[in-house]
């Protein structure tokens, strides 16, 4: 799973569905029915155009009118719902206009539990019995806080090319990295995906010396805040400082000893100004030093489903 700033779960998407509303010529027969539509708790299809597209409008029309949203192209669908408080025979609709739908058409599932999760390149099968999975935690309160499982050093190769390619070139190149995109080693290659801390001159914390245009932290928190993170404390920089406390305290464990920390994190991440959202990750924290001596700590996240630590666990 990869994030982008402008297609968070629980936001309105920046999609490449027809942007035209069509529910009034909709028919639910025809797999290549394209628009955008809402099924209210009687089932019946709404326009689009029936909730204003503002977060808050949006929030009341999964929360209190117990809506599924439903935006369609050919070749994609995807469906938005909160699971404590759907219609079940809004959930039930949403599920048979999947079984209209191509056998080859990417479903995409965002839904409120606890925060918004995503789960992306479902076929239209796998996606209904998925929604009934889902369906059965519509009573359980998910513990929201955030749960970190360390991985052994040896499975570093197995956790996707980002994070070996990363420590390949670490274990290759030694322990110098400059930060940024003029980097001598190839280590600077990944730069844009990295962060970077470093001590602050008394050394009493960590502090963010460098955040990538395309890292996991940028691509939840946006620009903005990457813009004004660098300098603070890397405990206390972004708007959930639970989720701080929970990750940043590896980062002086791998300045302390030297060595390198692979693990799997499980967030429900606050963000100002939004909705929570679940961010699963693999995580590579590695030890080096810049061109000046000067010791840095570098951090890479690779943003996915499969990790290891189960969601939805009742």
């Amino acid at each position: 799973m990869s994030l982008t700033e402008d297609d968070l779960p629980g936001e309105r998407m920046r999609d490449t569905h027809r942007t035209d509303d069509h529910s009034d010529q909709m028919h639910p027969g025809d797999p290549f029915v394209e628009g955008k539509w809402w099924f209210d708790e009687t089932g019946r299809y709404l326009p689009h155009r029936f909730v204003d597209k503002n977060v808050h409008a949006r929030r009341r029309a999964f929360r209190y009118f117990n809506l599924v949203e439903v935006l369609a192209s050919r070749a994609s669908i995807k469906m938005s719902w909160d699971v404590a408080h759907v219609s079940p025979l809004a959930i039930m609709m949403a599920g048979r206009f999947l079984t209209t739908r191509l056998p080859t058409a990417n479903v995409t599932l965002e839904y409120f539990w606890g925060a918004w999760n995503r789960e992306t390149s479902l076929s239209p099968a796998a996606a209904i019995k998925r929604m009934a999975d889902i369906a059965s935690y519509r009573d359980v309160v998910p513990y929201s806080g955030t749960m970190v499982v360390r991985r052994p050093l040896h499975s570093v190769r197995s956790e996707g090319n980002l994070i070996r390619s990363t420590f390949e070139s670490w274990d290759r190149d030694g322990a110098y990295f400059m930060l940024g995109p003029s980097g001598d080693n190839q280590l600077a290659e990944i730069s844009k995906f990295a962060l970077g801390f470093r001590p602050d001159r008394g050394e009493h914390r960590l502090i963010f010396d460098h955040i990538g245009e395309a890292s996991g932290a940028v691509q939840v928190f946006g620009d903005e805040w990457a813009r004004d993170a660098v300098g603070r404390a890397c405990h206390r920089t972004q708007p959930d400082f639970e989720f701080d406390d929970r990750v940043c305290s590896s980062y002086a464990q791998v300045l302390e000893t030297g060595e390198p920390y692979v693990d799997h994190i499980r967030a429900a991440i606050r963000r100002d100004g939004g909705d929570p959202v679940w961010v699963p990750y693999r995580r590579l924290v590695i030890p080096t030093r810049d061109r000046f001596g000067a010791p840095v700590v570098l951090s890479v996240c690779d943003v996915r489903q499969d990790i290891d630590i189960p969601f939805m666990v009742a």
